[in-house]
């Protein structure tokens, strides 16, 4: 069985309720995830002890992991009072530290994880524009948009590169600013209708074998054409009609 944390009866110099601390060390010899905090509300200037992090989910190599930052305002409760077992249970903003995100329109729409560098999960709750977001502090972003209408998952890197799957069109969009590159043993590309292929300048179709096939093959140019071949050239047909 497993060994949990010793629980221990209250001491008389109990500390009861919560109390306001600040992050001085965040690297455990142990790593155990916990911190050595300052209390601003002791005249003596020591650290605590190391504290353990109350959060979401914990577990032998898994679980939640957000780390408060020295000099991060922090929340402590006391496990039985005692001042040796201090537990962080939340973190402060302060006038000096504020959020990365405002409710300046009063809908509080917005819920958010933003790390120290800029990385950001975003969870937009609007009824009409929800969106959940992710972006990192370079500018790569992934999208999840559930705006009335415009239903799409958009993939984009900080250059403008694309990848689009609109839900509302029932299409996927590939956007690149220089070049798009398939690369496999085998490509094949299939569709029910039509398939178009369109180039501003050229299209180059090269292989070692080349087929070409239809019910019907048409082959026009609006200006010269060239057919040529180092070796032999077979034209055959039931008719064959030059003019």
């Amino acid at each position: 069985m497993s060994q949990r944390h010793n629980t221990h009866t209250e001491p008389d110099n109990a500390i009861p309720g919560v109390r306001v601390a600040i992050v001085r060390d965040n690297e455990d010899p142990e790593n155990l995830g916990r911190v050595k905090l300052e209390f601003p509300w002791r005249d003596a200037d020591d650290e605590s002890y190391w504290a353990r992090i109350a959060t979401e989910m914990t577990g032998d190599g898994y679980g939640t992991h957000f780390l408060p930052e020295v000099e991060d305002e922090v929340l402590v409760s006391f496990e039985n009072g005692d001042i040796h077992s201090p537990i962080v249970i939340g973190s402060l903003y302060s006038g000096d530290r504020k959020p990365a995100n405002n409710n300046a329109d009063g809908n509080n729409d917005i819920r958010a994880i933003t790390t120290r560098s800029g990385h950001k999960i975003e969870f937009d709750d609007n009824d009409q524009s929800g969106a959940v977001t992710v972006e990192t502090n370079a500018g790569h972003e992934v999208v999840l948009d559930d705006e009335s209408g415009g239903e799409a998952i958009t993939i984009e890197d900080k250059a403008g590169n694309s990848i689009e799957m609109d839900a509302v069109g029932n299409s996927i969009t590939l956007t690149a600013k220089k070049e798009i590159s398939l690369e496999a043993p085998t490509i094949k590309l299939s569709a029910d209708a039509e398939v178009s292929i369109d180039g501003g300048t050229s299209v180059d179709v090269s292989g070692a074998t080349v087929d070409v096939s239809g019910g019907m093959l048409n082959v026009g140019s609006d200006g010269n054409m060239t057919l040529d071949a180092n070796g032999m050239m077979i034209i055959n047909g039931a008719i064959i009609q030059l003019n």
